[in-house]
């Protein structure tokens, strides 16, 4: 079932916005498809960025600080892998957290009136309830950064090599003649099809990643959205 878009914006609504320092912008989109990457370059005219990575990070600090970790790689660390024993407690763990740092966030986008705002969610952040996905839906102005098929494999090793805290639901099984790293293979390409269906549901634009040339600066991407609509 598609959902009704709450916050579908004419090229010139999206621009009055913007001049207006009223746009709120979501991007949204599986790890390492960019969204941190055009965040930080929307800084450079204007947008306030909002990292929900970092916030979850900075949630679970005294965890971390006892474990000796620090940073979005031993995030993962922490979460682990799916095989591993500690994964499912602190998979739930990471969603709550999630859940809480986007309730925080509505909550400061409605009393921020004076500045163009990027959020820059997580992966996961069409694991959460229907509840928090609306409320994005509804507050905010939705980005896919798409994947397309020929991609999914470099995403795979960019996750083998810089790994990043991974939800999968109950996406993920060990089928018994297969290793470890089958199954999370298998697995992973069972959730870039799942998730990829909800961010496509949930967008008020696509863009394809491998059509996006990393030289644009934030004023031609910006562009690129409201040629879009």
């Amino acid at each position: 079932m598609l959902i009704t878009s709450f916050m579908k914006l004419s090229q010139n609504e999206f621009k009055k916005r913007r001049k207006q320092n009223k746009l709120v912008l979501s991007l949204i989109g599986m790890s390492n498809t960019g969204k941190t990457f055009w965040s930080h370059k929307m800084m450079d005219v204007g947008f306030y960025h909002v990292n929900c990575d970092d916030l979850i990070e900075s949630k679970l600090g005294d965890e971390l600080k006892l474990l000796g970790y620090s940073g979005i790689e031993d995030v993962s660390r922490w979460m682990g892998q799916p095989h591993e024993e500690h994964f499912a407690v602190n998979q739930q763990k990471y969603l709550l957290l999630e859940k809480e740092v986007m309730e925080e966030m509505f909550a400061q986008v409605a009393n921020e009136t004076n500045q163009n705002v990027v959020i820059d969610t997580t992966g996961s952040v069409v694991h959460l309830d229907k509840q928090i996905c609306f409320g994005l839906k509804e507050k905010t102005f939705i980005l896919c950064l798409d994947t397309t098929d020929d991609l999914q494999e470099k995403m795979f090793q960019q996750y083998l090599e810089q790994p990043k805290p991974v939800v999968f639901g109950e996406l993920y099984d060990k089928h018994s003649d297969e290793t470890n790293q089958q199954a999370l293979a298998r697995s992973y390409q069972k959730l870039l099809e799942y998730r990829r269906t909800l961010y496509l549901q949930y967008a008020d634009v696509v863009l394809p990643r491998e059509k996006i040339s990393p030289e644009l600066n934030a004023n031609q991407f910006l562009s690129l959205i409201e040629q879009s609509l």
